[in-house]
């Protein structure tokens, strides 16, 4: 008999670009690439949607230096003040 309390969420190809907001393509791209986790079941691509949340949370880049570009903006311009 199979343990009752493994529980998993897996979402196809199809499901996952519509939650992320890409394109399969992309997905398929990511996948080869080795930047997306990912499951093969019998040649069909699935994901686990808890795999996917924390490589989501992997993703997110804190802000840290506090650097702010509006302070630079003279710079930009060109640095001659008038």
């Amino acid at each position: 008999m199979a343990n009752s309390s493994l529980k998993t969420n897996i979402v196809t190809t199809k499901e996952l670009s519509e939650i992320l907001k890409i394109s399969p393509k992309t997905l398929y791209q990511w996948v080869a690439l080795g930047q997306i986790p990912s499951i093969k079941l019998n040649g069909a691509l699935r994901f686990d949607i808890e795999e996917i949340t924390q490589w989501i949370q992997s993703c997110k880049k804190e802000p840290g230096s506090g650097y702010n570009p509006f302070t630079k903006l003279e710079a930009r311009k060109g640095g001659q003040s008038k």
